[in-house]
């Protein structure tokens, strides 16, 4: 009657309602929005899952409604406003990472539908270490002071070693979503539009990340203009006798120019920051032998284009070899 309160580190609204409404409940062979982790985090994948949050949910007959806020937690970095990074002339940036969001939804005999908004202050995209000139293991740090654009040239302020690279931004983001059963059939249906921009509290060299890693590296000012993704995507799920399903599935995502535009032509060549697209498909077979073993076979087939198919995450990319992808998956699961 009164609702369940939780707090700790949990998922977030987005998060949940993606796994509700999402034909392949997240699957990451079979699934690009339950592998990349973008929608159900709002913008970054790195916030599918909060700390040190609040959530609240209720349920009135067919309608239910959620509530989540984040507290701000870790530290805020700090940066020099000199042109040599040091203790002594190191200023106090304060953290400013809460968060929250609402979820309204209902179902009326075999149709259902959900609404999420989430906001995220102080948001961090880690750079992928195996795409770019930054990661876990290479002694990197800015040359630049993302602050207040003054040049590093002394010794790093924080060690390099276990610490992430990083940008920052403030993210928000709209969901809706729709099921419909007519046995054995069920269809899905969902969209998310995400704008991102740079953050209102910047972050500093030094400030704390998920898992309390440190940030060696930090973007506060990379977007030129605001970031907008779009997200949508649909499927069927066809039950055979109860124990086998057929899953037929297809996502897309689209971006805009969010740096700057001239980069983005043939002849100054593409980066990620760059209009793209994104296309996966995918078609499986899962059979249920038992309660607890399932076996499952299938092939996703993805698609990207522009600044979507940039392997490197910052500054002049270099295109995939190859931009589209077969593929197969074979596999058995056993659930304790």
């Amino acid at each position: 009657m009164f609702g369940t309160l939780t707090f700790g580190r949990q998922r977030a609204l987005g998060t949940d309602t993606m796994l509700l409404y999402d034909p392949v409940s997240g699957g990451y062979a079979f699934s690009y929005i339950g592998d990349s982790g973008t929608m159900a985090g709002g913008g970054d994948t790195e916030d599918t899952r909060w700390d040190d949050a609040m959530k609240y949910r209720l349920t009135y007959g067919p309608v239910h409604f959620g509530a989540m806020y984040k507290f701000a937690n870790g530290t805020g970095g700090c940066y020099s406003a000199s042109a040599n990074w040091t203790a002594t002339t190191c200023t106090k940036e304060n953290p400013h990472n809460n968060a929250y969001g609402f979820n309204l939804g209902g179902e009326v005999l075999k149709f259902s539908s959900d609404f999420v908004y989430q906001h995220y202050n102080q948001a961090i995209g880690v750079l992928n270490p195996l795409l770019g000139p930054t990661s876990l293991t290479q002694p990197y740090q800015s040359t630049t002071d993302s602050i207040n654009t003054n040049t590093i040239n002394g010794p790093n302020l924080i060690g390099t070693d276990n610490t992430v690279y990083g940008i920052v931004t403030d993210n928000n983001a709209i969901m809706a979503t729709a099921k419909y059963v007519w046995d054995p059939l069920k269809f899905y249906a969902g969209y998310e539009y995400i704008w991102q921009n740079n953050p209102k509290n910047p972050l500093g060299v030094g400030a704390t990340d998920q898992g309390g890693y440190l940030m060696s590296g930090v973007e506060d000012n990379t977007l030129v203009k605001e970031k907008l993704v779009q997200i949508w995507w649909e499927g069927i799920k066809y039950t055979y006798r109860t124990k086998t399903d057929v899953t037929l599935s297809w996502y897309e995502e689209r971006q805009n120019d969010f740096r700057s535009p001239p980069t983005c032509s043939v002849a100054a060549g593409f980066r990620s920051s760059c209009a793209g697209t994104l296309d996966e498909g995918s078609l499986y077979t899962d059979h249920h032998f038992t309660k607890r073993f399932d076996g499952y076979a299938g092939l996703a087939y993805s698609f990207v284009t522009g600044g979507l198919a940039i392997a490197i995450p910052h500054g002049p990319g270099v295109p995939y070899i190859h931009n589209s992808n077969f593929a197969p998956t074979i596999g058995g699961r056993f659930t304790f």
